[in-house]
């Protein structure tokens, strides 16, 4: 019978670092989580879809009434005050590169990782993860970071510190980096998890490592959606699944979530110019043009009308409708089941809300498959810390 180490997930989004630590073992303990939050209500039906056995609570953790009623879902789910595991990604759009303009404590949006502090100190949990992107470990040259670990240690947690991680090493098809800061009240350090995949490079120098997961390879037995379509005409799977597709399928006898923003007859054809690798600069003037004109095209972004390698890991998967991502090989953008793939979400994960909410979620969410692996660290550290507390 397994032990369950109860868990709150603060800024949930639609689930992924749940799931991700709800799938990992370690002899007998695995994580479950009791209690979650976000502000965001399509995000909150998601998760509740895919976690009911979890008590969701709706609004900002800003508020003093929200934080009271996440100490109230723990209560009623344990009879107890505290839990053994907090985690959660505050938002990161005002650490991310993308944003040159506010990447400091002046944005407020950077203000939000003060109420994950918050809730640690009034949960008491035994340990911590905090997932953001990478930029958070440049803020004003790294003391926002080395300030918060300070403010961690204060509270009693003697190893914190901070991992970078890339999704890719740990058999994600996508290149995505993600910092983790973590800690426990033990003085034992919280070990990163072990690099499972790696590019032909590294492979030379560690022959054990798998090859990272090509795109294609996660996403080609989907339904074909036609240009101009919005769903595929058929919820079969094209062909036996490869071990990675096995592994998204495991629950799921159906394709779902397989559906894309319709484009107009302008767009398609826009598409429809760029090769594998490209972007809209590779699209013709003429094309780009909207009554003679494309006003700020010089200021366009890299990643609009970004068409992906098929025989690499994708980049880093923002909001694809938004950002115009491109498939591989069909003239249309990524489906939300494909984006959720390539984030490996599993198939029999289903996604609440309208087209756009559900886009917006699979993008910002962490990576099953990097979140069930900083999870098993976790495990194996507090499997430890338990086992030397018991002797």
């Amino acid at each position: 019978m397994a032990d369950y180490l109860n868990v709150v997930d603060l800024f949930s989004g639609p689930g992924g670092l749940s799931r991700g630590f709800e799938d990992a073992r370690n002899h007998n303990f695995r994580f479950k989580t009791v209690a979650a939050n976000d502000i965001d209500e399509s995000a909150g039906k998601t998760f509740q879809t895919n976690h009911e056995e979890t008590e969701f609570i709706l609004g900002s953790i800003a508020k003093e009434e929200t934080k009271r009623k996440i100490i109230s879902a723990v209560k009623k789910k344990t009879k107890r005050t505290t839990v053994d595991l907090v985690i959660g990604g505050p938002p990161c759009k005002g650490f991310s590169l993308a944003n040159k303009m506010t990447r400091d404590m002046s944005n407020p949006m950077n203000h939000l990782m003060y109420h994950f502090l918050e809730m640690v100190k009034r949960l008491n949990p035994s340990a911590f993860v905090m997932e953001n992107v990478p930029g958070i470990l440049a803020i004003e040259d790294g003391n926002v970071v080395k300030g918060l670990i300070k403010k961690f240690n204060d509270l009693g947690y003697k190893n914190a510190n901070y991992m970078l991680l890339n999704a890719a090493d740990y058999g994600a098809p996508q290149t995505r980096k993600r910092a983790f800061i973590v800690g426990s009240k033990s003085e034992i350090p919280i070990e990163p998890p072990k690099q499972t995949h790696g590019s032909k490079e590294e492979r030379k120098n560690n022959p054990k490592l798998l090859p990272h997961v090509k795109l294609i390879d996660a996403i080609n037995d989907l339904p074909t959606i036609r240009s101009g379509s919005t769903e595929s005409n058929s919820d079969e799977y094209l062909n036996p699944p490869n071990e990675f597709q096995a592994e998204m399928r495991k629950k799921s006898a159906k394709v779902k979530n397989h559906v894309v923003t319709k484009n107009t007859p302008i767009v398609i054809e826009r598409i429809k110019t760029v090769p594998p690798g490209g972007n809209w600069e590779n699209i013709p003037r003429k094309l780009m043009q909207v009554d003679g004109k494309y006003a700020g095209i010089e200021k366009a972004h890299s990643m609009i009308y970004k068409r992906l390698r098929k025989n690499e890991p994708a980049i880093t998967i923002t909001n694809f409708r938004k950002g115009m991502m491109i498939h591989p090989t069909q003239n249309r953008l990524f489906s939300v089941r494909e984006a959720a793939r390539i984030q490996t979400f599993p198939d029999d994960y289903v996604f609440k809300g309208g087209l756009s909410d559900k886009q917006q979620q699979v993008a910002d969410a962490v990576p099953v498959m990097l979140a069930k692996k900083v999870s098993e660290s976790l495990l194996k550290h507090l499997h430890q810390v338990i086992k030397i507390a018991s002797v």
